[in-house]
Formats: structure tokens, sequence, C-alpha cells
């Protein structure tokens, strides 16, 4: 099983972070239990503990609805930050939110630059510029062996171009380049199938404007791109799990795909794979990092692992729980918490925040009917599914910059929770992520 590389890069993700540790007892993953549920069927559930809930269903990213337990009524609502899809990476709700879970991830998938099959294709990484100032690199997660790539992996062109302006925000192809770099990875590279993240340095690079959507279109100049091509690599979630984030916008992080048959000079037909999704339905975004000319760094750290049911799916027990641990580059006020799910054994999942062994608040998820099933796409993966639950702290907690803090799940009784784990359960190893998200003031 591979693994997500990196850190949470300081832009997208909100902080630094350290990933997953197993608390002593490993976190190895395996999967079981059955679903009583159909998709979006609402189950017997809460988040309690002096906390109020705010549950979005499996399956519905953008419904952005917020269900209050019943049996607390009497609290006091906090302002949770809106699940619907509608944040932009330049506004203040996106800073508030901070950790792995931003961007969820089911699996990889790949586009490749050059010709596959009859149609030549290019790809576009769109973003919004959450910096001013020029890109002087990018580091794109190249995919090479069979199918993914072929002979040199050919000449590919990288321009950073300005959005259209239309409704559909496509690349403006007729644009001058804000700046272009180039990349070759030769058939030594090519052929030893592993995956590249390397980097890709500009020339003549104007300045981006914080706020304003970009595209970085990748093409391939290759004389014969039929025979020497190589693949971007994707993170993708199946549609039933919806989009890889339930918080950003599709216009400000997303994978587009521009095809016409080879040999033509029609012009191209471009698919947004974020937003629509794949005619796999599997949901699409960018492996990507730019950084800038001033040293700031923007991009998704999400690049290895996998939701595949059972193999790569872990699953929580009382013997089991999970720890995401934390350790802050500056200080921050936390008032909320959002982990993504499923319990296979219904019962409880104890929840708490712990500073060197002192624990500063905690609580409950409750889910008494088991709500985990395995969903697919139109290839037949088989995938974990999961449901958000968004936890209000009963009282605002402060982390402290160079402290390390445990965000520790702990499943009471018999009950049993699945989440995506992004090792091979097989294999010794001793960190990863589990989808948690805390919420700033």
């Amino acid at each position: 099983m591979r693994h997500i590389h990196g850190s949470a890069f300081t832009s997208l993700a909100g902080a630094r972070l350290t990933r997953t540790a197993p608390l002593l007892l490993v976190l190895m993953l395996s999967a079981c239990g059955n679903d009583s549920e159909s998709p979006g069927t609402a189950s017997s559930k809460s988040v309690h503990g002096q906390t109020v809930s705010g549950i979005v269903q499996p399956g519905t990213p953008e419904a952005g609805a917020q269900a209050v337990s019943p049996a607390h009524n009497d609290l006091h609502t906090k302002a949770l930050v809106p699940a619907n899809g509608s944040i932009t990476l330049t506004s203040g709700a996106f800073g508030k939110l901070y950790g792995p879970g931003v961007f969820k991830q089911d699996a990889l998938a790949n586009t490749v630059v050059g010709v596959q099959g009859a149609y030549e294709q290019k790809v576009s990484n769109r973003f919004r510029a959450q910096h001013n100032g020029q890109i002087s690199s990018v580091r794109i997660y190249w995919q090479a062996g069979k199918g993914y790539a072929s002979g040199t992996g050919g000449t590919v062109r990288l321009c950073i171009l300005p959005d259209d302006g239309s409704s559909r925000h496509l690349p403006n192809l007729n644009a001058t380049p804000l700046g272009t770099a180039w990349y070759s990875p030769g058939a030594a590279l090519v052929g030893k199938g592993k995956p590249i993240f390397a980097d890709a340095w500009f020339s003549g690079t104007q300045a981006l404007k914080a706020g304003q959507i970009y595209h970085l279109l990748m093409e391939n100049l290759d004389g014969s791109p039929a025979s020497n091509f190589i693949s971007s690599n994707n993170v993708i979630t199946v549609r039933p799990n919806g989009r890889p984030s339930r918080w950003v916008a599709t216009t400000d992080w997303a994978t587009l795909l521009g095809t016409r048959r080879h040999g033509t000079s029609a012009g191209f037909n471009w698919y947004d794979l974020t937003v629509n999704g794949s005619s796999s339905d599997n949901y699409y975004t960018p492996i990507l990092q730019l950084n800038y000319s001033t040293g700031a760094v923007q991009g998704n750290s999400n690049m290895e692992g996998s939701a595949s049911d059972p193999k790569q799916v872990f699953t929580a027990s009382a013997s089991q729980p999970v720890r995401e641990q934390f350790r802050p580059s500056g200080t921050r006020q936390v008032s909320g918490l959002s982990v993504a799910t499923s319990a296979s054994v219904g019962g409880q999942l104890r929840w708490r925040i712990v500073e060197n062994g002192t624990e500063l608040v905690s609580g409950a998820i409750s889910q008494w009917s088991p709500n985990y099933r395995i969903v697919t796409n139109k290839t037949g993966a088989r995938m974990t599914n999961y449901q958000w639950y968004d936890i209000n702290l009963p009282r605002t907690i402060t982390f402290h910059a160079g402290s390390t803090y445990d965000v520790e799940f702990l499943p009471q009784g018999s009950s049993q929770w699945k989440g995506a784990y992004h090792w091979d359960y097989n294999q010794n190893r001793n960190d990863a992520n589990w989808p948690v998200v805390l919420r700033l003031n």
C-alpha cells in the first residue's frame, strides 16, 4: 500500500501537522460488517458529551444541512464552517479549516498527457491563487508504468494561463502564458514504472494575483505523443462518497481534461472532472504543489492511499483505537472537530483531545444503527463509505505553537468504526492520516 507523502502544505491544509500515529496498538486496517441503510438514509446518530452535532449525509457533499441532536437543543450552537462546497481558498472560512481531512481520498487516478487511443489529451489543473507573486516552480505527481506512460514520457510543456471567465472556467488558450516550464522524464525514469514527484521550473513568469483563478496547462509536444507520453496523477473519490472536499469550491482546485481526435485540428472538448466527475463515476482533484518566488507554497498533500475495501481500510475497535496527532507551527484556537468514519458495529465512538497526557476536552459520537457499507464506481472498485460527524467543542481550546496534541478516537464496548488507512495494513508502518479536520476561531 502506498502512503501520503509529506506533511500538509501550509496553504491548502491551513497548517503543518504530523500524520496519524497509532495508539500503541497500531493503526492496522481490515473491514467487515453489514449496512442496514440505503444511500442518504439517516440512521440513529448523535454527537454528544457537551457538544452539538452538525451532520451531513453521505453522498451529499453539497447539502450543507446541520442537524442538532435532540438531546442537546438547549445548547448554544456555534457557527460551523459551511460544508456546501462554496468556500474559496482565499476566504476567511477556509483559514478556519485545519487538518488532513480538508481533502478526502478514496484512490488515485491518472490523466494521460499525450495520445490515448484515438484522442489527443491536454490536462488543466485549475487553481485560485492564494498569494501574490511569481510561480518559480511546480511539482506534479507524474505516474509512470504500463498504461500510464510510454517511451521517453514525451516533452511536456506546462503553461500558466488565465481563466476564460466563462461559467465553465476553462483555460484561456488564446492568452499569452504567464509562465512556461518544460518536463521531459526520459526513458530511464519511465521504464522504472514508479511515480515521480518532480519540480518543473518556470521562466518568464508574470506575477499572479491572489484571489484570481488560473490554469496550469499540461500538453505533450513530442513528435510521437502516442508512443512517448506520461500521466499526471489525481486524488479521486467515488461518486457515492461525494467530492474530495466537502468544503472547497470546485472553481478553486480542479482537474480538467481536454480531448480531440488525434491528427485533427479541431478544438478541444473540455471535461471538468471535479465538477461533473468522470465516466467511471469518480471525482478528481489535482495533486499539485505551487512554489512562489516569495517562498509561499500552495497545494494539496494527499498523494497516496486508498479507501479500497477491505485491503486499505482500518477497523477501529476498543483494542485498536486511533490517534491523529497535531503539532502546529503557530498558536491556534480550536472550537470544533470533524471526522469522517462509519460504524460497522453500532455504538459509541469516544473522542478526546489530549496534551501531554492531559485531557483538554472530550465527548462521544453515537451511531446506534450501523451505517457502514461498501460503495462502488462503474469499474467495480470497492470502497468504504463514510459519514461526516461535525462536533462543536464545549469550550474553545488553545493549541500552542510547537506543542503536540492528540485527537483520539476510542470505540466503546463492541462498536467498530471504519476509516481509510494510507499504508498497507500488512506492513509495520507508524504513520498515516485519518480524515480529521479541526475548526479554528
